[in-house]
């Protein structure tokens, strides 16, 4: 009997965690759920994990999601803590100027051998799917990873 393949790491982008927070029905709270179950193993840096708390803490945040507050933020994060595989140092291999506030995100994503980085983010689902040459060579570059948003990551795991 061989032993069954490794879940497949992945990454989320900072909306997934605000989308997975804000609404328990959420396909961004489906996908969180999958960590959980341990179908896929997600992967958190220290600069994914503060730019997570920056924007959970920002009071035009939680006046538009008044499910987000303080007993929530801190169950995520020993969710994440107890679930999640941090990594220590991410090195830069990927500039994007389109939007570098990406960046420490597709360089999780790379540095890991991710399969998938979730995100709603159009910049990042461009990456997949635009003619651009930015977008052509990052393909190219990086044929291992798939950028998907939280829908495509859940029918891939049914």
């Amino acid at each position: 009997m061989s032993p069954s393949p490794a879940p497949p790491a992945v990454v989320f982008d900072c909306m997934i965690f605000l989308q997975a927070l804000a609404n328990d029905a959420s396909p961004a709270a489906g996908a969180l759920d999958l960590v959980d179950t341990g179908e896929i193993t997600l992967f958190v840096s220290e600069q994914v994990l503060r730019e997570v708390r920056k924007v959970l803490d920002r009071p035009e945040v939680r006046t538009a999601l008044p499910g987000i507050n303080d007993l929530r933020i801190e169950s995520l994060f020993r969710r994440l803590e107890k679930k999640a595989a941090l990594v220590k140092e991410v090195p830069t291999v990927f500039e994007f100027p389109r939007d570098p506030e990406d960046e420490p995100y597709i360089n999780l994503a790379i540095a890991i051998g991710a399969k998938f980085l979730v995100s709603r983010d159009r910049d990042l689902l461009d990456l997949m799917t635009a003619h651009d040459v930015e977008s052509k060579q990052f393909r190219q570059r990086f044929r291992l990873l798939t950028i998907v948003e939280p829908e495509d990551l859940i029918r891939e795991h049914e």
